[in-house]
């Protein structure tokens, strides 16, 4: 059994031990984190949790990483007293620790060099590959001891740092209740006093509903993810089956959201998994999952939509599906559905960087074994991507528009400097230009009808011209003869957020689990013939960098209006 001890410099050195399971550190699949606090430091005190308190086999049946922070002087700081050691730093720093055995950037590290730039990114995606993959929406706390009062601390003052809590004994100080944030958090609670129990059973908005494996069992009736079990007689592994397992949390609100997580026994049941085949034309291996929906299977003869759902940067075909779950979309809609893993099992070239993964072939590769070997309409691909997946998306829909009919791309920090302003003309930008030349060298006018999703808590909002929302809207609009309005400097942002006001505008309040969900949806149209509406810069208040529940449903909703034809040219369906 392998436990690391790691100590952090950045941390005034203290540490924490680490279990990773067995298996390579990336996969196509999903892996979440559990971090246990407890009151001793000793290795003993661990090596007792992972084999007689079921944590090793649970690690291993459920792929979970494993972190063991180390407590002060034998005790959790969670009275907040300022006399002793901040722990709720520490536990905010400690976030960012658990992919590596190593410290990620130890204290006194030298910065890169200007020489170093050139190399960064082949650095970066070298230490990548061999780093684990801990999505933030599924980090999970449990605590003993006074390890409990801190978990049921950190879950009170800062819940976006806790997907699902487990606390045995917990109590809550006066002091922490009246800071509190009041955003559910589902708990497991085991023997904790009336007052703890009482903060959970508010902040989720539960009430009891039953009883589960010996629990009282509560849930919220409007969002029944936010849910409880409390009583006397458990365990972390049993909490983690019962309750963790089964809830995500994504950054789509201040605090974020609580939504369901798929289950590897019952979502994957329904897919087609492709791990490292070399069935595509360009001959690499390459690994996809593709979801058919019931109905397809049932009348293979009638041809459907196929919709590619690109992943984000260090993500993988598990983490798209479960971000957006254009598969469940797609059962009840009536499309396919495929979650590409990139040629390097990192990122998509997006850039089209010489040198780099050839993701442009291996997409159309992709798209042309679909269309003969399932029933997908050709006239009907379309495309939609998270973050580096979502420029990705749009790439390949500009390199390819007679192939591709729509687009729906998510949070594409592109092109530019993401943090700040920079200078971009679209004829550096390589897809841009290969989008144009193509033009120009077939005499066709394209055209790409595109819904675009943004978050206001992403680093382009409010939309300031140089940043990188400007220089891709500017593009979309060009590339869709639609006018080109100047954007708002920086240091006087247009009060709608969004930059330029749409031809129309649009407020989208659509979801019902969480009706605090609300978009700003600016709709440009086109100089064409009938003033088509061919871009729409959709913002989602309060959205992080993450999909929301409502994301994949607004775009298909747009996209599915339109079809390619064989000349190139755009048919509007409905």
């Amino acid at each position: 059994m392998k436990l690391i001890l790691k100590t952090m410099e950045r941390a005034a050195g203290r540490s924490m031990f680490l279990y990773f399971p067995e298996g390579p550190a990336r996969t196509a699949f999903k892996r979440s984190v559990m971090t246990v606090f407890r009151d001793s430091d000793s290795e003993a005190s661990v090596r007792a949790l992972l084999e007689e308190g079921g944590l090793a086999r649970l690690a291993e049946d459920e792929q979970i990483i494993l972190a063991f922070p180390n407590p002060v002087d034998g005790a959790w700081n969670w009275q907040r007293d300022p006399y002793r050691a901040d722990d709720m730093a520490f536990i905010r720093h400690i976030q960012g620790e658990l992919n590596t055995e190593t410290e990620n950037r130890p204290a006194g590290a030298a910065p890169v060099t200007q020489g170093q730039l050139q190399n960064i990114m082949a650095a970066m995606l070298e230490r990548a590959a061999q780093t684990w993959h801990p999505m933030n929406d599924v980090k999970y706390l449990a605590g003993i001891g006074s390890g409990a009062s801190m978990v049921c601390t950190v879950a009170a003052l800062e819940p976006t740092l806790a997907a699902a809590v487990f606390a045995e004994g917990a109590q809550l100080a006066p002091a922490t209740v009246k800071d509190a944030a009041w955003a559910p958090v589902p708990a497991y609670l085991l023997r904790c006093p009336e007052q703890t129990v009482a903060y959970f059973l508010k902040a989720n908005g539960a009430v009891q509903e039953g009883e589960r494996e010996g629990l009282s069992y509560y849930r919220n009736r409007v969002n029944p993810n936010q849910q409880m079990l409390v009583g006397s007689e458990g365990s972390i592994p049993a909490a983690y089956r019962a309750l963790m397992r089964h809830v995500r949390r994504p950054n789509t609100g201040k605090y974020g959201d609580i939504e369901r997580r798929m289950l590897p026994e019952v979502d994957y049941a329904n897919f087609e998994l492709h791990l490292d085949e070399t069935v595509l034309s360009d001959g690499l291996a390459h690994t996809w999952f593709t979801h058919i929906p019931a109905a397809v299977k049932a009348n293979p003869e009638n041809k459907v939509p196929l919709m590619i759902m690109f992943h984000g940067a260090s993500d993988n075909p598990a983490e798209a599906a479960e971000m957006s779950k254009f598969h469940e979309l797609g059962e009840r809609e009536g499309f396919i559905t495929v979650y590409p893993w990139g040629t390097n099992k990192l990122t998509w070239n997006s850039d089209m960087t010489e040198g780099g993964p050839d993701d442009d072939a291996f997409t159309m590769a992709l798209i042309d074994y679909m269309i003969a070997n399932y029933p997908v309409d050709a006239g009907r691909v379309y495309l939609s991507g998270f973050s580096n997946g979502a420029a990705q998306a749009q790439v390949i829909g500009l390199c390819h528009p007679d192939r591709i009919a729509a687009v729906c791309p998510i949070d594409s920090n592109w092109p530019g400097n993401r943090m700040g302003v920079s200078e971009v003309d679209w004829h550096d930008v390589k897809p841009f230009r290969l989008a144009m030349e193509l033009r120009e060298r077939t005499g066709i006018d394209y055209r790409l009808p595109n819904w675009y999703t943004y978050g206001n808590r992403e680093p382009s909002y409010p939309v300031y011209r140089g940043c990188t929302q400007q220089h891709q809207y500017d593009f979309w609009k060009l590339y869709n003869n639609i006018p080109i309005k100047p954007t708002p400097e920086m240091d006087q942002p247009h009060p709608c957020g969004c930059g330029v006001l749409g031809d129309r505008y649009e407020r989208i309040e659509p979801s019902s689990v969480h009706p605090h969900h609300s978009y700003d949806a600016q709709r440009f149209v086109s100089r064409d013939p009938g003033a088509p509406n061919l871009f729409n810069y959709v913002v989602m208040l309060d959205k992080g960098h993450d999909i929301a529940e409502k994301d994949p449903e607004l775009g298909w909703r747009f996209v599915s209006q339109f079809r390619r034809e064989s000349d190139g040219s755009l048919t509007i369906l409905k």
